[in-house]
């Protein structure tokens, strides 16, 4: 990380400050600096206290949210875009981890300064809060348009040739059809091997070879039923990894849509006052 300041700060080209006067943007000129981020480098971490907003001049930032596993990306800012806008309303620790993606020039306004903005100059102040508004807008429709693949089917691409001759056998094996086409064949074969129809059947009671059969047939029905589970009890625990993750973003997604809109309407109520 590194401080440059060989060039003037202009806050009126970017979009949370567009078509506020260049003299109310003074104050914020003054107090803000420009830093240099390398990839990778922390910004700030969840639970810091807020002391700035931050506005990506170039490059881009990865908000993050720690998990078990790989970290969660909440959000990507690119240039143009603004985080950490929370501090000027609440100054609650932050709620997630900010990393810079490659080389990234960031500018840094003091928090106390903003919101001194923001309560003195009510255009400014709607400027700001229409461009919360519509990153909550965008935020809104990208979740209404996720899309989430089903792990089984993606388990199920992966299948061998072996794994799906076992489920076959263990769908079949595990059905009342099975049941009753066996029961038959079981009939069948002690009424075929009876003195009553032949005079000197293959297999007389107490029908040898019948008892051979099922015992083969017991002896490599098991460990294909088996395979059959331990493949199913992988794709069990696939799902709820799946689940657990997928319910960790939409709970974060929820609470921060929540908070933002109920800090937007006190602040517009603030402002009608």
């Amino acid at each position: 990380m590194r401080e440059t300041m060989d060039e003037a700060i202009e806050l009126e080209k970017l979009p949370i400050f567009r078509n506020v006067p260049t003299e109310q943007l003074e104050p914020l000129r003054r107090s803000a600096t420009r830093l240099t981020f390398m990839g990778g480098a922390g910004i700030f971490r969840q639970g810091d206290i807020p002391q700035f907003l931050y506005i990506v001049e170039s490059g881009g930032v990865d908000i993050v949210l720690p998990a078990v596993g790989d970290d969660i990306i909440a959000a990507t800012f690119e240039a143009g875009s603004f985080f950490g806008e929370l501090g000027v309303f609440d100054n609650q620790p932050r709620t997630a981890t900010a990393r810079a993606t490659g080389e990234t020039h960031l500018i840094l306004v003091p928090l106390a300064t903003v919101a001194e903005l923001i309560e003195n100059h009510p255009p400014a102040a709607r400027q700001f809060m229409s461009v919360v508004i519509e990153r909550l807008r965008r935020a809104d429709e990208m979740l209404s348009r996720l899309q989430i693949r089903n792990i089984n089917e993606v388990a199920d691409e992966k299948m061998t040739f072996g794994e799906h001759v076992a489920d076959m056998v263990a769908r079949f094996g595990g059905s009342w059809t099975f049941i009753i086409w066996f029961g038959v064949f079981l009939l069948a074969w002690m009424a075929v091997n009876t003195a009553i129809i032949l005079a000197a059947p293959p297999d007389p009671f107490p029908y040898i070879f019948l008892n051979l059969i099922l015992s083969c047939l017991a002896a490599l029905q098991a460990p294909v039923i088996m395979m059959s589970q331990n493949r199913q009890a992988a794709k069990d625990r696939l799902q709820a990894d799946q689940d657990y993750r997928v319910n960790i973003k939409a709970e974060f997604a929820i609470q921060q849509l929540h908070r933002k809109i109920d800090e937007m309407r006190a602040n517009l109520a603030h402002l009608r006052k």
